[in-house]
């Protein structure tokens, strides 16, 4: 029997041991997105309104959308998950879509700080011992900025991670130039992609890489230097750290030039006392319940253990390396160790989170976030030992059954958190599946406004007011996703660091969600509008139509057919004097009950003069209403079934081909129309007193030209 080789059978039966207990705690913590229908966040619904309105803006039929909103397409951070929704809508359905987004929140968490540690300690790979605090990762996987909503917050945890564990390969202890082109162009890659995910996380990580550089830069200078000379730090041993934050410049000013932009004269600050009490509470874990912080209290202690068995050690180290060590060597570098520099951001951290505001710079939860950060920034510095006797082996070790044990309440705190959070999770989906309302019951195109915008409320299931985190706070923001329904009190819209800005929020709302604690206000609302449906926790209200104007359309005086004259020119053989005809300019809106352009399209008058032979009828002016985007022009009127004729044109020579969708159906596609008016027909059947068109061009910068439309009632409704 070969003995040699059991250290090395023993190392691989370990990783497959740990690879194993990963996958294991991988699959338990996804299994509550995978089992509950709704995953209880205070902005997710939020955001994935805002990711399908992002997905659905350019369709052409989708005009409320566009009257209500502006899409920002500016290179601004905050874009990672509206972006990723967006892509995934084309494919699943919206929840399935977030499931997906939370899948990658969650998992990528433990794992990017598996991969950090691996980068300062790629010795202790074989072993659990230094890396078992990677496990720490499944606690904050389910932060409560997660719950929050923060969904790009989340994702660019372990973005910072991932490319803090990417430096360390590299550069960990190496000269600061020691990135290969290709190499360089990956960090650069995780950085701007931290960048677009979340601000505060992108300032924090190049803080921690130009920290780190600087000390690992010094600390290989002066363990290999001589204490005798004076000029160690000069000349080309330091030329190396500027090259390096030379690289480093385009981010440097990308982070100034966000932050000047985003200043405020003041910010929010909390006391002292609350910050001290959120630190030591690990409020950061804790999302609806107060049971989570006595998790988070034991976390803290398990920390705090960890900490004193590397104060020890490093006691004992420190007097080996003064005693016999030193030589001519510098001393600072034979007392500290090139992993305390963890330490020292660790506590950078914390000054950072008790001196920067609550809210400030475009932003809140400022502490937070940077809470999150402290000690997972710090796990490095915690010293196991595994990795120090692989270089150093004076080093003391921890016993293997204490690593053991410190894994073993690692996971236990992870799997109890868990529970914790599934039991709420249960508790809120059945709230959640009573207050939400029926998707489908809004027509499409149409606007929802809700009462009050956001709301807090109790939770039957649960019995109580959620704590810190509002599960119902931008409900209604589902119940818009159907029928690409625009909605007013859409928070994202009113803050410049989203992609969606609100164009027109004055516009009046075809239905209105009415909270539980509003229903004080229903009697004041029957005035104009109708109860459509209502649950346990709201009602769903929809806007009275006005009836359409009898002067135009009255079954006794026989008003069978109306002309609309875009323009005031006589323009089509259809012209019967006999039947009304109205003049509708570009500026025509549409009133409820009567006629108008719907859309906030840019519209411009239209005349010209059509060309004859000589010989022939004398020149006649075309006057029409002319535009390069889509409009839309709606008619109140009886139900029934009518013929509309309508007469187009093109602005230039070359022809056009005009697309017509009317209530929902295409009844013109793709029709080359020329210079000379054209006249189209086509039948339907109108159930809601509306007529809606939506006219518009496929061919790209190209206007069409309406000239009249007529509108000829064929038969009456069965009475």
């Amino acid at each position: 029997m070969d003995f040699k080789s059991i250290p090395q059978h023993l190392a691989i039966k370990t990783r497959r041991s740990s690879y194993l207990i990963v996958s294991i705690l991988l699959l338990l913590h996804l299994l509550p997105i995978l089992i509950f229908k709704y995953f209880p966040t205070q902005d997710g619904f939020s955001h994935l309104y805002n990711a399908h309105v992002l997905k659905s803006y350019h369709n052409v039929e989708n005009y409320q959308l566009r009257n209500v909103y502006d899409l920002r397409l500016t290179l601004f951070p905050n874009w990672t998950s509206h972006l990723l929704l967006a892509l995934l809508m084309h494919i699943f359905p919206p929840l399935i879509c977030e499931k997906i987004l939370l899948i990658m929140c969650i998992s990528l968490i433990p794992l990017s700080l598996f991969y950090f540690l691996h980068g300062v300690h790629p010795e202790a790979t074989s072993s659990p011992g230094q890396n078992v605090f990677g496990l720490v990762g499944f606690i904050y996987a389910y932060n409560y900025l997660l719950h929050m909503g923060f969904y790009n917050f989340t994702l660019s945890i372990s973005l910072f991670f991932f490319t803090l564990g990417y430096w360390c390969r590299h550069q960990w202890l190496q000269p600061p130039n020691n990135l290969g082109g290709k190499k360089l162009s990956l960090l650069y890659l995780l950085i701007a992609a931290t960048y677009f995910t979340h601000y505060q996380s992108f300032a924090l990580l190049l803080l921690a890489i130009t920290f780190l550089t600087i000390f690992s830069s010094l600390y290989t200078v002066g363990r290999n230097g001589d204490n005798k000379s004076d000029d160690w730090w000069l000349g080309s041993k330091i030329k190396p750290i500027l090259v390096f934050l030379g690289l480093m410049l385009p981010f440097y000013l990308l982070m100034l030039s966000y932050y000047l932009d985003r200043r405020e004269s003041e910010g929010t600050y909390r006391s002292f006392e609350q910050l001290t009490n959120y630190f030591l509470s690990m409020k950061s874990l804790v999302a609806f319940r107060d049971d989570h912080i006595l998790v988070g209290q034991i976390l803290l202690a398990v920390f705090g253990i960890a900490f004193l068995f590397t104060v020890i050690n490093r006691v004992q180290k420190i007097g080996q390396s003064v005693m016999g060590k030193a030589g001519g060597k510098l001393f600072w570098p034979q007392v500290l160790r090139p992993e305390d520099v963890f330490l020292l951001m660790a506590l950078m951290l914390t000054a950072m989170y008790y001196k920067l505001p609550w809210a400030n710079y475009g932003g809140g939860w400022i502490n937070d976030r940077v809470h999150l950060y402290i000690f997972l920034v710090l796990l490095p510095f915690f010293d196991l030992g595994d990795y120090s006797s692989l270089r150093r082996k004076s080093s003391p070790n921890w016993p293997a059954y204490y690593r053991t044990i410190l894994g073993g309440i690692i996971i236990s705190l992870s799997l109890w958190h868990l529970g914790l959070n599934c039991q709420t999770y249960a508790r809120l989906n059945e709230d959640l599946t009573n207050a939400m309302p029926a998707p489908g019951q809004l027509s499409a195109h149409t606007i929802l406004a809700s009462q009050p915008g956001e709301w807090n409320g109790w939770a039957d299931a649960l019995a109580q007011t959620p704590k810190y985190v509002e599960p119902f706070g931008h409900l209604e923001c589902y119940l818009a996703l159907e029928n690409n329904v625009a909605y007013l009190d859409n928070y994202e819209a009113t803050t410049d660091h989203f992609p969606i800005r609100f164009k027109n929020r004055d516009l009046p709302a075809d239905y209105l969600l009415l909270w539980r604690t509003q229903y004080q206000q229903a009697a004041d609302l029957e005035s104009q509008y109708d109860l459509m449906a209502e649950n346990s926790y709201n009602r769903l209200y929809q806007r009275k139509k006005a009836k359409p104007d009898a002067l135009l359309w009255s079954k006794n005086q026989k008003t069978v057919s109306i002309q609309f004259d875009f323009g005031g020119g006589q323009v089509t053989s259809a012209n019967q004097p006999e039947y009304p005809s109205i003049v509708v300019t570009t500026d025509s809106r549409y009133v409820d009950g009567g006629y108008g352009w719907v859309t906030e399209t840019a519209r411009y008058p239209f005349v010209k003069t059509v060309s004859r032979s000589e010989g022939h009828q004398q020149n006649q002016d075309q006057d029409g209403i002319w535009s390069l985007e889509a409009s839309v022009f709606r008619v109140a009127l009886p139900n029934g079934q009518y013929r509309v004729t309508s007469t187009f044109s093109s602005v230039e020579e070359r022809p056009i081909r005009i697309e017509l969708v009317a209530n929902g159906e295409k009844k013109i596609e793709k029709l080359s129309i020329g210079s000379e008016a054209h006249t189209s027909r086509y039948q339907i059947t109108v159930v809601d007193q509306r007529l809606t068109q939506l006219i518009y061009t496929s061919s790209l910068q190209k206007g069409w030209v309406w000239l009249a439309c007529e509108i000829e009632r064929i038969q009456w409704p069965t009475e």
